[in-house]
């Protein structure tokens, strides 16, 4: 029995050594912290957006564009996402991360935009489709690993059907992610600047 335990744990480290985004995400769950600034653009135009992450699950995303001054805190232990209008500290709301107040442009939630999250998505993309290396490139200075991860001809995550990841050399942390529809058109593209990780974040970052 033991011999077969070890077996499959052998089988997956090599697993996640062979497969980036498997090792992404492995990378990423390791993480106590990290923060970037965000810019997505779509068809509704771009979002820029100050985000801070910590472990299990606290997200902090303050708003630059285009409603500069909102910040949105979201707690794993409530549950619930706390939004200040005019920026912390003041007068806050208490909302669901199901509020259509609290969602993204593209309908995207507070508490399911951290980066592992992201990854999972890719994952499950890739179980029923194909993940292609598409070799080495530069973005902002950074030597990253270029993929891109297709659906089989019906699968789909949400609206996606292919991904295309940039992933640092040394980190595997996103760097740029491109989404596209089945038909080939982009849904999103995702950049993450000034990547940070396991940073210090101020105590009161998640408890302003």
């Amino acid at each position: 029995m033991l011999a077969e335990l070890m077996v499959v744990v052998a089988l997956a480290q090599t697993s996640d050594a062979t497969d980036p985004v498997a090792m992404a995400l492995s990378r990423v769950e390791q993480l106590d912290a990290y923060r970037f600034t965000l810019r997505s653009r779509g068809e509704r135009g771009e979002e820029v957006i100050r985000y801070a992450y910590r472990r299990p699950g606290f997200i902090r995303m303050d708003m630059v564009s285009p409603y500069s001054g909102v910040v949105l805190i979201y707690s794993p232990e409530t549950r619930r996402v706390r939004v200040w209008p005019f920026g912390a500290p003041g007068r806050s709301l208490s909302l669901s991360p199901l509020n259509s107040l609290v969602r993204s442009a593209r309908g995207h939630r507070v508490d399911e935009s951290d980066v592992a999250t992201l990854l999972r998505n890719v994952q499950r993309l890739q179980r029923h489709g194909e993940l292609r290396r598409l070799g080495e490139a530069e973005v902002e200075g950074q030597a990253t690993l270029h993929l891109a991860v297709t659906g089989e001809p019906g699968h789909r995550v949400g609206e996606v059907a292919r991904y295309e990841l940039w992933l640092d050399r040394e980190t595997h942390f996103p760097r740029r992610v491109v989404s596209h529809d089945r038909h080939g058109q982009v849904v999103e593209t995702v950049r993450f600047e000034g990547v940070e990780l396991d940073p210090e974040l101020p105590a009161n970052t998640f408890d302003p």
